[in-house]
């Protein structure tokens, strides 16, 4: 008895489950991944700017490591890395905020890295808004 879809071998069962990706929402991801470079490249250009000290390296690495432990997951758009991902900004927002307040010396590059977190925040959340599935009736 002859199937009405015709097969494809080259397409597995998982392929066929997963939903494709509004433009919309890859290009959030694309801003969402573009904003982590930016603020990791302002992270290390801020702590760099004056020597490099352990301390640095040490924050530097602390901050970014659930980032790039995340980084492959968010590439392939996981709604739950997307969502746990705005609790990794909190320390950058948290650092950032502090040395803004507490150091004049840095404020503007604690500025910039206030702003790029924020923003990244912002983008996560927008991922997630325009990924949500639809409710049921």
């Amino acid at each position: 008895m002859p199937s009405e879809r015709p097969s494809d071998s080259r397409m597995s069962n998982t392929d066929a489950m997963v939903p494709t990706e509004s433009s919309i929402a890859q290009r959030t991801r694309f801003a969402v991944l573009s904003a982590i470079g930016l603020l990791i490249a302002g992270l290390i250009a801020w702590r760099a700017s004056d020597g490099i000290t352990t301390g640095d390296v040490v924050l530097v690495v602390v901050l970014t490591l659930p980032v790039l432990f995340a980084l492959p997951r968010l590439m392939r758009g996981h709604r739950r890395t997307y969502a746990w991902m705005t609790l990794a900004v909190t320390p950058f927002l948290i650092v950032a905020l502090t040395e803004a307040v507490a150091n004049p010396a840095q404020r503007i590059w604690a500025g910039i890295c206030l702003m790029l977190a924020f923003v990244l925040f912002v983008l996560l959340i927008a991922y997630l808004r325009v990924t949500r599935p639809l409710a049921k009736a």
